[in-house]
Order: structure tokens, then C-alpha cells, then sequence
């Protein structure tokens, strides 16, 4: 059964059997981490306004650069709900496991999102409709 955040102007589904972090530091309004049992985790940073998303996805890009300096990019522009959404796919080697990572940033109900989702490929198609449900509920009415 699927539990519900509902802080800090943030409100999202996430499975009962994983762990959420609030982060009070960084420049979000808001931001959330809901980690699995294993290597996933889901976060949510929130902007009050409209913010530049490729500034934004960038920025957790190159964070991302910087601590796994052989990461691989792909950009990712595609549309939900008739709104941009402005991403990357990543993938790197971390202590011999492949990752993958997801970042994507948007625009919702006049304020700006940004998700970063990661996991080790092993788990990546189990995890994988739970980071699109957890995002896909940030625009939800529950």
C-alpha cells in the first residue's frame, strides 16, 4: 500500500517500504529523498516559481559529473501533459555495478520540479515504474 508526503508545498505517493529524508540545505524550497531497501532512491527538489529547467537539470548533471567523472550523458526532451521536460539519462560505473540515473526537470502548477532518480542496473526494472509512478504523482490530485 503506498504512503503519501504531503510537506513543504510537496505532495507524492511512494512505496510503504521505503524510507524518506527531508533536506533542509541546498537552494530548493523543498527538497525530499525516499530510498528503497537496496541502491534506489527517488528526490524531489522544489522551486517555488518558474525556474530555467536546463539550468536546474544541469546543475545536478554536473554534480553528478563530478563525482562519477566517467559518466555517460544522453539529453532528454520530451513533453508531459503538453509542458516541456527537460532531462538526462546518465549512466556510470560505481565500485564495479553499472548505474543508471535519471534527471528530469518541469514545470507544475506554476512552480518548477526537479527528480533525480538512480539505481544499479540489476534493479533497474523493478524500480524503474516506481520512479514514473512517484513522478507521475507529483501532478496527480490524490
Amino acid at each position: 500500500m503506498p504512503q503519501f508526503y504531503d510537506k513543504h508545498g510537496l505532495r507524492f505517493a511512494y512505496p510503504d517500504n521505503w524510507t524518506v529524508e527531508e533536506d533542509a540545505q541546498g537552494t530548493a524550497d523543498a527538497a525530499v529523498t525516499v530510498t528503497s531497501e537496496h541502491t534506489a532512491f527517488w528526490s524531489v527538489m522544489l522551486y517555488r516559481g518558474e525556474r530555467d529547467l536546463e539550468h536546474l537539470a544541469g546543475t545536478v548533471v554536473g554534480a553528478l559529473k563530478s563525482e562519477y567523472p566517467q559518466v555517460e550523458v544522453d539529453e532528454v526532451n520530451i513533453m508531459s501533459d503538453g509542458a516541456p521536460v527537460c532531462g538526462y539519462d546518465l549512466s556510470f560505473s560505481y565500485v564495479d555495478l553499472l548505474n543508471t540515473a535519471c534527471v528530469r526537470a518541469f514545470y507544475h502548477a506554476g512552480d518548477t520540479y526537479v527528480v533525480l532518480s538512480q539505481t544499479e542496473d540489476h534493479e533497474l526494472a523493478a524500480v524503474e515504474p516506481v520512479f514514473a509512478a512517484m513522478t507521475a504523482s507529483l501532478t496527480r490530485e490524490m
